[in-house]
């Protein structure tokens, strides 16, 4: 699987920021959220499953930001990432190649060959959707965001099968294992005019191992009807936030439950998908 590492990699490369500081994350930026999810796209497509035979059969689209309602409760949210059906005859000109500079990702030469060996999928206005992503990253104040991280995940797969019950709610989180990070709204004065940054100190492992037990606690389902997620996936990662490398955590390096194995998460979606919409 290359999506956390294609993460790591782009995380590492700081892009402009406040105060006319560049930085490698900034908590009012999607960037990682976009960066995340064409990574999972990317998984998907280089699966041998039924998803790649569609989409390169040119029934599939995707699309990014994309709002849906939930009509028992008239609540609309903005999902990170769609897959949809497509209508061969609208305008798409649009690639999901085309997001690789739009988006600053960082590729290898392998994974270069590699999206050129995988099918066209363009983007698309959605109409029927099929897969529905939300992507949240916990990169600092562990404990203090916890509630917020869950409140804003659980509403989502609420939104996604309050607007189509047979559509697969996956979620993404991406969690900071970092023993410090340099906030960007702790330090959004220009570089020049700082004291030096005010450095946040996080007590690792328990930091992280706080949040991942909070997202266990986020509802799962197996089947349409119920409520919860489809498939939920987490990636950690080591960003400092300071222009030293981002790094991806190994499983074997913290305690992740099984159940949000990065590997596993793409597997069951891939899966789920080949059950639920073989007929697409």
């Amino acid at each position: 699987m290359f999506g956390p590492k294609i993460l790591a990699r782009t995380l590492t490369v700081p892009v402009p920021g406040t105060g006319g500081r560049t930085w490698q994350y900034h908590p009012r930026s999607d960037r990682h959220s976009k960066v995340a999810c064409w990574g999972l796209l990317f998984d998907l497509l280089s699966e041998d499953g039924v998803l790649r035979q569609q989409a390169a059969a040119g029934r599939l689209g995707f699309g990014i930001n994309h709002e849906m309602r939930d009509f028992a409760r008239n609540r609309k949210k903005n999902l990170d990432l769609v897959i949809c059906k497509r209508d061969p005859l609208a305008a798409t000109p649009a690639k999901f190649i085309d997001l690789v500079r739009k988006y600053g990702i960082s590729l290898t030469e392998d994974e270069h060959r590699r999206l050129a060996s995988l099918p066209d999928l363009f983007q698309a206005t959605p109409t029927t959707v099929l897969v529905a992503l939300e992507s949240k990253a916990c990169m600092t104040e562990h404990s203090k965001a916890r509630p917020r991280l869950y409140d804003e995940l659980n509403s989502s797969h609420l939104t996604i099968h309050g607007d189509t019950d047979d559509a697969i709610a996956a979620g993404l989180a991406v969690v900071n294992a970092a023993e410090t990070f340099v906030s960007p709204l702790r330090n959004s004065g220009p570089a020049d005019v700082l004291k030096g940054d005010q450095v946040t100190r996080h007590r690792q492992p328990k930091a992280t191992e706080v949040v991942l037990e909070k997202l266990q606690e986020l509802p799962r389902r197996t089947r349409p009807g119920e409520v919860g997620y489809d498939a939920f996936g987490v990636v950690v990662v080591k960003c400092s936030n300071d222009e030293r490398p981002c790094t991806v955590v190994e499983r074997s390096e913290l305690a992740l439950p099984a159940i949000f194995e990065y590997e596993q998460f793409v597997r069951r979606l891939s899966q789920i998908y080949a059950t639920r919409f073989a007929s697409v």
